[in-house]
């Protein structure tokens, strides 16, 4: 009965190769990002097996931080697509993800993707490098083009008035 609760596991623990941190490497391009409130923003994350066998499925999770107290951040509103299935990694192989995040709060901001195994083992996740993220505030008059119907609309609606009157004075 031993043997073959050994001889299950062992076949199990060859089957499904792990995420071992010093096999699977993370590399971010840019590493810092300086944009606007409001602005898309792109990021690119490369995986890399270097170790001698195909990792398990792997999934990578995007994470986003505020490096101030004081600012509330809900990852979610900065991307909706957060958690990607990348299937086995080939021995000696990458794969590049691209992300695409919205600024939706100013301030200083960090990114990072964690992969870890498909199957919801309790190994660590193997952590990339964090992207530093800058985001100025945006003020502005002219909020999405708005401006010119805020002074138009008024501006139209007076002279409409006033050559209705003009009309009525000459009769």
């Amino acid at each position: 009965m031993r043997r073959t609760v050994l001889a299950a596991a062992l076949a199990l623990a060859v089957a499904a190769p792990a995420v071992a941190t010093g096999e699977v490497s993370l590399r971010v391009d840019p590493p810092t990002i300086s944009t606007a409130l409001g602005r898309d923003f792109r990021f690119q994350t490369t995986i890399t097996n270097g170790g001698s066998q195909p990792t398990a499925s792997v999934l990578a999770h995007l994470n986003v931080l505020s490096l101030r107290r004081d600012v509330y951040v809900d990852p979610e509103d900065w991307s909706s697509d957060r958690t990607r299935y990348l299937g086995s990694i080939p021995a000696g192989a990458s794969t590049t993800i691209d992300w695409t995040l919205k600024a939706v709060n100013p301030g200083s901001f960090a990114a990072f993707v964690s992969v870890l195994p498909q199957a919801g083992s309790t190994e660590t996740p193997v952590n990339g490098p964090t992207v530093t993220i800058g985001v100025a505030e945006r003020r502005t008059l002219n909020s999405g083009g708005i401006l010119p119907l805020a002074i138009g609309i008024p501006a139209a609606l007076a002279l409409i008035t006033v050559s209705v009157r003009l009309r009525r004075t000459r009769r």
